[in-house]
C-alpha cells in the first residue's frame, strides 16, 4: 500500500504551535501505528522530499501546487534519513570537515601561511582543464587552492547549484554604487581574525554534499512504480 495525501499544514497559530494538524497525524497513525509522533512526521517528509524518485514526479507540480506526500511503504527509512538529513543541514556551521587538500603555493596547508593566503581577492573560481572546468579543485585565489574534492560534492543541489556553487556566488567582493557600500566577506567576523576559517567552512560544505548525496542514495523508492 502506497497511498498519497495532501500535506495538512497549520500556519494560523502563535509560533510555538505544532504544524502538523492533527488531521495529518492521524493520517499517519492510520498507517504506520499509534506510536508515530508529530516529529518523526517532520524527519519523514524532510526525508522524502530529498528522494529522487519524489522529486522527479513532482518537480513541475511544486511550482504551482501544495506538495503531494505519499505513505511509503518504510516509514522508518524515511524517517531516519530525514533526521540525518536535519542535523547535517541545521549544523552546517559545525559540521565535520572533508579532507580535501588545501594548497598555497603549490605546497599542503593547513593553516600555517601567512593569512593573506586565504583570503578572496576575486571571484572564486573552478580550475580549468582546457576550456573544461575541473570541479574537483576550487581555486581560491592565484595562491590558494582546494584540490580534491569528490564527484560526489556535485550531486547535491539546492535551487539549482551545489552547496560550493553557492559559496561562490556569495563569498566575493559586492559594491552597491548607488550607496557606496562595498561587502568584502574576509572582515567577516567567521574569518576576519583566522582566515583559514574560510577553509574549514568550505570543507565543511564539501562533508554536508557528499554526507547528503550518500543518505540520499541510501533511499529506497517512496512512490509506487507507475503502472
Amino acid at each position: 500500500m502506497n497511498d498519497a495525501l495532501e500535506l495538512g499544514l497549520d500556519i494560523s497559530g502563535p509560533a510555538d504551535t505544532d504544524n502538523i494538524t492533527d488531521w495529518c497525524l492521524e493520517q499517519f497513525h492510520n498507517r504506520y501505528g499509534p506510536h508515530i509522533t508529530k516529529d518523526d512526521i517532520w524527519e519523514y517528509l524532510y526525508g522524502v522530499m530529498h528522494a529522487p524518485d519524489w522529486r522527479e514526479r513532482y518537480q513541475h507540480d511544486l511550482q504551482r501546487n501544495l506538495p503531494r506526500i505519499p505513505l511509503a511503504d518504510d516509514f522508518e527509512a524515511f524517517r531516519t534519513a530525514g533526521r540525518a538529513l536535519m542535523d547535517l543541514h541545521i549544523g552546517y556551521e559545525t559540521a565535520d570537515e572533508h579532507p580535501v587538500t588545501c594548497l598555497v603555493d603549490g605546497q599542503p596547508d593547513e593553516g600555517g601561511a601567512d593569512p593573506d593566503a586565504y583570503r578572496i581577492d576575486k571571484k572564486m573560481r573552478w580550475a580549468k582543464t582546457g576550456n573544461e572546468k575541473d570541479r574537483s579543485t576550487l581555486e581560491i585565489n592565484h595562491r590558494c587552492k582546494l584540490v580534491g574534492i569528490p564527484d560526489e560534492a556535485h550531486h547535491y543541489t539546492v535551487s539549482g547549484r551545489t552547496p560550493l556553487d553557492w559559496a561562490i556566488d556569495s563569498l566575493r567582493h559586492k559594491h552597491d554604487k548607488p550607496s557606496g557600500i562595498t561587502d568584502d566577506p574576509n572582515g567577516w567576523h567567521a574569518w576576519a581574525d583566522e582566515p583559514f576559517n574560510l577553509i574549514r567552512h568550505l570543507r565543511r560544505l564539501t562533508h554536508i554534499s557528499v554526507e547528503t548525496a550518500r543518505i540520499v542514495n541510501s533511499l529506497p523508492p517512496s512512490l509506487p512504480p507507475t503502472p
